[in-house]
């Protein structure tokens, strides 16, 4: 029998093989193995029995199982991963070859060979292929470790040197130049038969590497930037600049590694020195400093600090240490290192190496001399302590010190008993604060020496923070001077100001930032990678201050930064990972009764799967199956599972995900139509997805969720972009964006809907669809109106009116006029408007059980909406008893109709009308209630007409503070949604509670910016309103002979504008204002 790789392979299990070796299962221990042993293992029920079965039938023979190879063996499907790949040239073989017998280079190949096989496979890679003079490893597969890149770099570095030291047969040593590049690839597919038979790798990633190899000078190592962002501050490089690789599109940028970096802190290695502010950690801190403060008074204290990966251990001992910068004490940081577990008191050396200031060229007496002098910064008698510490350190003392004749265990405790004796030497001089990192990490010896310090801490000004993840068990727990600091998650409110903090303050979109607060679970090494992804993945471009989106959100990418990490977590479980690739198909929430319609496999496989993920804390379960309801614990685990599907796999799944819910989870189909849209769009089937689409943006509309409705709506948009166009396909494009533009418009994204309808214009006017060109324009009306284009308002709208009049239509002319009648309101012209307001209210009355087919929701909008105008246009005219019953009615009827929309517009208007006849406390009453709504229904377009108007009223009843506040809200609105549609109103309003707020030059500059806005957009009845104001506040500045003479010309265009128009209230107020100036004898 061969070797226990060989067996497993036989068996059909090599996935275990990896298992087997990392936990040292050999011929030895190969028949003492029981259930509960490979079930320990991760080793799934059907296969326990298969291999117990199996070492039944062994008998004696298994002992002739050779040990189990170093590198394991690769599982037997392909899948996406992140990669990083090392290609390893020998420099001048075949020259060498020319001056060698074949034997003999035989030999010095073999060698080399080993030491590639013996190095790659120590630092945990994978040895994917010989090439002559050339290796070709991979790190990151078939297991994949958070720190894969690192691992390649040291591993290079190490073949430099030793393969340096192989003898060649000559006078020159063997040297070997090294290429190392990280990329996402295809890997796994057996490629070749027989003796040839290997794992095949697609992608740019190996070419990229065996190019970058060429590079490198003899004895070096070089890497492409990606790997570079990934080691980050480990190592020391050279910039090499841009360089031009045959086979890869652009120039690259290439670095030469010189060697590990004396950085301190692997945290500030990786994070750099520039942190991300601490956010959502106050409590924490505060918790320290009392400690310290204890500390001060010479009570020793121990924080345990728990957490999670990337929960922010480190980064709060850094903040700790910010705040401490000033006060006066020792500092001591222990590093402990996944790589050196078994090197005894490691962290403990490290930290002597670095305070001493060793270098590898240093001489023994010039370590020793260093030594020495940080000894006598704690110690009395450094050189007492030298010897051990010498010896701690491999450093030759070369007769220096007298020979120490102990036993190994006596040399131990005296070196425990040193290790404790400088840090209590440090801390009699000053408070010391200790920073032990990674203690899950910790070798058995530096615990011993952590636990006597331990014991010894009450009575020494020390504050001793340990840090480690949650399945280290402390053994300190229970003391009076120790306490357990275990890390929460962010709240999501903490997760948005840690996003705001990392892109400087400047917003994000809102769904992106929903979706990293989604995505990252509170952990905030994730929220500050996807963030700062996304940033930098051309998603997103600058405004006025913000980030936009210029189209659909795709799915955001896991982070370079965070793939190993994940995979890794996958890779731990192997034998199962296929069942958490299915339900990462599913999605973040998956049932049982789900899973196993579509896993089709064995019960009792998919149940010990199951389990598996949920001992691992990959999935939590609520419920018991068949019942049960599972979820993955990260967004991005599930990401990762997902990633590493090929397309062809996740199509064959989400087809049959799509199959299962439509058939067996009509429920799941009906109430949330987006999910079956993603999956059937997944599995290809792209026009039904559209459909699916639709129907949720549709139904997420009416609960009022604008922006998700947008989403999905454009999502539809986008599917039937790929589709063969026809008259159906670009009728239903039409609609879609029909059905968008309310959405934009309710969340004031004006400039987007202007766009959305001119393409849906288009495409009506190319099929010649009268009825949806008709609805277009009129919708396209309001919108030209809403940024300020008063002519091309009216146009579109007549242009509208026009088209429905040749069909008998009555409810289709009815929105056009109505539409109409808002335009010619913003430009001023309320008889006008009324007149077609009217006419749109008379062609409802006409036909009250017709509708607009898909979209009589219009025509409810068109009753409440159409009242509301001429209550508008009757207020500007003074005509309040009519305006009065109109209100009532149109709030009526939205009352009935009770949807967000109608009420805040009816609210809006009421609230109005009341403000220009006097009636401030009724006004209040309105807009208070219709502003609350705007903001929990997210209707952003309406809050500058609302807010100003609410904040004119609070003004004037003497709540100036409450106004200016309302007033800069309304402003800030405006600008965001590019809102010009009575924002001159807004303006003029903002200058008159400025104006009773007693800041008179503010005040003048918004009246000049009302004239001015009101001007370009064609509003005459609000550049009435400013005129006045203007006069207001001229009379009130000054009282010198030009500014009366300026008041005067103030009021008397107001007044033309107004008397023009019929504003009989705004006439009122500039005749009292003309009749002030004559009265004080200045006119």
């Amino acid at each position: 029998m061969g070797s226990i790789a060989e067996w497993l392979a036989s068996l059909g299990l090599s996935e275990y093989v990896q298992i087997f070796a990392e936990n040292g299962i050999d011929r030895s221990v190969l028949r003492d193995l029981t259930d509960q042993d490979l079930k320990d293992l991760g080793v799934l029920l059907g296969h326990r029995r298969k291999m117990l079965r199996a070492i039944a039938e062994l008998g004696d023979s298994a002992v002739a199982i050779s040990p189990v190879a170093a590198a394991p063996v690769p599982r037997d499907d392909a899948d996406r991963r992140q990669l990083t790949v090392m290609f390893c040239d020998l420099v001048d073989s075949t020259a060498l070859s020319t001056r060698l017998d074949p034997e003999d280079m035989r030999k010095i190949i073999g060698a080399y060979y080993r030491g590639c096989g013996d190095i790659v496979t120590t630092a945990g890679g994978f040895i994917a292929k010989y090439l002559g003079d050339g290796v070709l490893a991979y790190f990151g597969y078939p297991r994949a470790h958070e720190d894969d890149a690192e691992r390649a770099v040291r591993a290079g570095l190490t073949l430099v040197r030793s393969i340096g030291k192989l003898d060649s047969g000559t006078d020159e040593g063997l040297r070997v130049r090294i290429g190392i590049a990280t990329g996402v690839v295809v890997v796994g597919d057996l490629i070749g038969e027989g003796a040839a038979l290997e794992r095949g790798v697609v992608g740019e990633t190996p070419n990229l590497a065996a190019r970058l190899q060429t590079l490198a000078e003899p004895g070096t190592v070089v890497i492409s930037t990606s790997t570079q962002r990934l080691t980050g501050g480990l190592f020391d490089y050279r910039d090499m600049g841009l360089a031009t690789v045959k086979g890869i599109g652009e120039a690259v940028r290439v670095w030469q590694v010189l060697g590990p970096s004396r950085v301190e802190s692997r945290f500030e290695a990786l994070h750099g020195t520039t942190l991300t502010p601490i956010v959502g950690r106050d409590e924490e801190i505060e918790l320290l400093l009392r400690r310290w403060q204890r500390v001060k008074n010479g009570e020793g204290q121990v924080v345990l600090l728990s957490g999670e990966p990337g929960i922010g251990k480190s980064r709060l001992t850094a903040a700790l240490k910010e705040r401490l910068q000033f006060e006066p004490h020792a500092r001591l940081r222990y590093f402990c290192s996944r790589r050196h577990q078994d090197s005894a008191f490691y962290p403990f050396i490290a930290q002597l190496e670095r305070t001493a200031g060793l270098r590898r060229d240093d001489t023994a007496v010039q370590r020793l001399d260093k030594l020495e002098a940080v000894l006598a910064l704690a110690i009395d008698n450094p050189g007492a302590a030298a010897p051990l510490v010498a010896a701690l350190l491999s450093i030759s003392t070369e007769g220096r010190y007298p020979t120490l004749n102990l036993t190994p265990q006596k040399h131990k405790e005296k070196t425990l008993s040193t290790i404790i004796a400088q840090i209590e030497g440090l801390a009699m001089r000053q408070p010391l604060l200790i920073l032990f990192e990674d203690a899950h990490w910790a070798d058995p010896s530096s615990l011993e020496a952590l636990d006597q310090l331990v014991d010894r801490i009450a009575t020494l000004p020390v504050l001793l923070i340990v840090t480690f993840r949650p399945d280290f068990i402390s053994p300190w727990i229970g003391r009076s001077e120790v306490v357990l600091l275990t890390l929460n998650r962010l709240h999501p409110r903490q997760r948005a100001e840690m996003i705001e903090r990392i892109t400087f303050g400047k917003a994000l979109p809102k769904e992106v930032t929903d979706r990293i607060i989604e995505h990252t679970d509170g952990i905030p090494l994730f929220v500050e990678e996807l963030t700062k992804s996304v940033l930098e993945s051309g998603l997103l471009r600058e405004q006025n201050g913000r980030y936009v989106l210029d189209g659909p959100l795709p799915p955001l990418a896991i982070p370079m930064t965070l793939h190993a990490s994940l995979m890794a977590r996958l890779d731990r479980l192997a034998p199962v990972r296929d069942v958490a690739q299915i339900a990462a198909a599913i999605g973040r929430r998956f049932s049982y009764e789900l899973i196993s319609a579509v896993a089709s496999m064995p019960k009792e496989r998919l149940d010990d799967a199951l389990e598996h993920l949920v001992s691992a804390e990959l999935v939590f379960r609520r419920g018991a199956p068949p019942d049960a309801e599972y979820t993955f614990k990260h967004a991005l685990v599930q990401d990762a599972a997902y990633s590493s599907l090929l397309r062809d796999r996740r199509r064959q799944l989400h087809a049959r995900i799509a199959t299962e819910l439509e058939n067996h989870f009509s429920d799941v189909a009906d109430q949330q139509p987006e999910i079956l849209a993603e999956h059937c769009a997944q599995a290809g089937l792209t026009e039904k997805a559209a459909r699916l689409w639709r129907r949720a943006g549709n139904n997420t509309a009416k609960r009022a969720a604008h922006r998700e409705a947008s989403v999905l709506l454009e999502k539809a948009l986008t599917a039937y972009a790929v589709l063969p166009s026809s008259a159906n396909t670009l009728g239903e494009v039409i609609d879609i964006r029909w059905d968008l533009n309310h959405s934009l418009y309710s969340l004031g994204e004006l400039t987007r809907n202007r766009a959305n309808l001119e393409n849906a214009k288009h495409l009506a006017e190319g099929l010649g669809d009268e009825v949806r060109l008709s609805r277009v324009l009129s919708r396209l009306a309001f919108t030209l109106g809403s940024l300020g284009d008063s002519v091309g308002a009216v146009e579109a709208g007549e242009r509208a009116l026009a088209l429905t009049e040749r069909r008998s239509d009555p409810d289709a002319k009815a929105w056009a006029t109505m539409m109409l009648a808002r335009s010619r309101y913003g430009c001023g012209d309320y008889e006008r408007a009324m007149v077609h307001a009217r006419q749109a209210l008379d062609l409802l009355h006409e036909a009250p059980g017709h509708g607009l087919g898909p979209d009589e929701a219009y025509v409810k909008y068109t009753r409440v909406n159409a009242r509301i105008w001429l209550v508008l246009c009757l207020a500007e005219l003074g005509r309040f008893d009519e305006a009065a019953v109109l209100g009532h009615e149109a709030t009526d009827i939205a009352r009935g109709i009770n949807e967000p929309e109608q009420l805040i517009f009816a609210g809006h208007g009421v609230g109005r009308m009341h403000l220009i006849q006097g009636k401030l406390d009724v006004a209040v009453q309105a807009l208070e209630p219709a502003l609350a709504m705007c903001k929990s229904a997210e209707f952003p377009y309406y809050v500058p007409r609302i807010a100003s108007c609410l904040g004119a009223a609070y003004a004037s009843l003497g709540r100036t503070d409450e106004a200016l506040v309302l007033l800069e809200e309304a402003v800030r609105q405006a600008a965001a949604s590019s809102l010009t549609f009575g924002h001159s109103l807004v303006l003029s309003i903002f200058g008159r509670v400025c104006q009773l707020a007693g800041r008179q030059d503010v005040a003048l500059t918004h009246a000049h910016d009302a004239i001015d806005l009101a001007r370009a957009s064609g509003e005459r009845g609000n550049e009435a309103w400013a005129w006045c104001l203007m006069g207001d506040l001229v009379s009130d500045v000054d009282a010198t002979a030009p500014r009366v003479e300026e008041a005067h010309n103030h009021y008397r265009m107001a007044l033309t504008i107004a008397q023009d128009l019929g504003m009989r209230p705004l006439q009122a107020q500039c005749l009292n204002g003309l009749s002030r100036l004559q009265k004080d004898g200045r006119k």
